[in-house]
């Protein structure tokens, strides 16, 4: 739920600045170059540094905006996090197995770093595979902190290393995409020849949300997707602006998003202004992201042939109001085949599973998830049963087993359903 708040309430402030013209550029402007992604013939020459960087924290602003009050203290609140696990990593000592790391894959002579963070087999052995993963809108830029639990469980239980892949959130999903494929090829040259990964070693594209819609854009540019050894798409989401908005505005207050706000809960006038702001700037301007659901759909179309959707799985929650699975398989009805779906309790953040103790927050948000929690000294955030049965379901798909319908609520109708015919 405060992804997509979160999500909307960012794109809101682009929409009441009516963005940059840019923004509209044509998808021609941002094709990836089609080649191979991981193999790797004519290497550049870069660094790849196990290193930490200093995150910029702004000094708060009492005149923010109430889209800032939820997106941007979530963007904050999660920079604050990553900030404290720098600080704990350093006090540790730097790299210890089986935590994550940064790899800063920046070119030489260039000063803006480019960075995945790293997760190694806790055993110490050689992966046996590489899992590139991209997380969804804003939780994303910190997939080590908002997806630390699902990913640390998955590359447990497949001996894995995993690339994640962070990002900033915009409306052009193009360009996004680009450097994120880029990241991924420096990843690969910087596993390759510092850490002795085969290049024979599997590898599969894991993306949640809008970092499934990006992993698609990536093969559909590259081609890369015959090297993949497999796609995950979790809560894959091709939704609109408009859409997104109007699904926002509802989901918040039936979570009462904001009571915590003076003047901002749901229902408030400065709530409902924030949504109403968005809609009328999005339709003034015609705001829709690049590419936009329909030129998505011709992309995955026209590019995911039957080889790639062999290898292709969906994985679908039982209450999730913002995963457009169904889309992305129509796309391929009546074509030379589709992707395997698994269906799963949960929601659409089942894959986000945070369990911190009030140590681990910053000293200023102590009292208030203090108050939040009753008092309790630990906070959680997710459903650890459901992010389980997840991590089974994919380390099941990456073994090469069928895919599930593990909801509960089909379990119970095929349970009355033979019951009554014994009966």
């Amino acid at each position: 739920m405060l992804l997509i708040i979160a999500y909307v309430c960012y794109s809101a402030s682009l929409a009441a600045a009516f963005i940059s013209p840019s923004i509209s550029s044509t998808t021609a402007q941002h094709r990836v170059s089609k080649g191979t992604l991981f193999i790797t013939n004519n290497r550049k020459k870069h660094r790849g540094l196990l290193r930490p960087l200093t995150l910029k924290d702004d000094d708060d602003d009492e005149e923010n905006a109430p889209a800032d009050a939820i997106g941007g203290n979530l963007v904050s609140a999660l920079a604050r996090l990553d900030e404290k696990w720098e600080l704990a990593r350093q006090a540790d000592g730097g790299k210890k197995i089986g935590d994550w790391n940064i790899l800063d894959l920046k070119e030489d002579g260039e000063t803006t770093p480019e960075i995945v963070y790293l997760l190694e087999p806790s055993s110490g052995a050689a992966p046996s595979c590489v899992i590139f993963f991209l997380g969804g809108a804003v939780l994303g830029q910190f997939p080590h902190i908002s997806y630390s639990t699902f990913l640390e469980r998955v590359a447990t239980k497949m001996n894995a290393s995993v690339v994640a892949v962070p990002y900033e959130v915009n409306l052009d999903h193009f360009s996004i995409a680009q450097r994120a494929v880029s990241r991924m090829k420096n990843a690969v040259i910087e596993c390759e020849d510092s850490r002795g990964y085969p290049a024979e070693l599997p590898k599969y594209a894991i993306g949640h949300s809008l970092g499934a819609k990006l992993h698609s854009i990536g093969i559909a540019a590259t081609g890369i997707g015959e090297e993949l050894s497999g796609v995950g798409f979790v809560s894959y989401n091709n939704f609109g602006f408009a859409d997104t908005i109007s699904m926002a505005r509802s989901f918040a207050k039936e979570m009462d998003i904001g009571s915590n706000i003076p003047g901002f809960g749901a229902g408030s006038m400065p709530f409902d202004a924030l949504f109403d702001l968005a809609g009328m700037a999005a339709s003034a301007v015609g705001l829709e992201f690049t590419p936009s659901p329909p030129d998505m759909d011709r992309i995955v179309q026209t590019k995911f042939d039957g080889d790639v959707l062999k290898k292709t799985r969906m994985f679908q929650f039982e209450d999730d109001d913002l995963d457009s699975t169904k889309r992305f398989i129509d796309c391929f009805e009546g074509g030379t085949g589709t992707p395997s779906v698994s269906y799963l309790p949960g929601t659409h953040l089942t894959p986000v599973f945070l369990k911190l103790g009030l140590d681990d927050l910053p000293d200023e948000a102590k009292g208030i998830a203090s108050q939040v929690t009753g008092g309790f000294k630990n906070a959680s955030f997710g459903n650890e049963e459901n992010l389980e049965l997840l991590v089974d379901e994919v380390s099941d798909w990456m073994l090469g087993k069928s895919a599930n319908d593990r909801r509960p609520a089909r379990k119970q109708i095929a349970g009355t359903i033979d019951a009554e015919i014994e009966e």
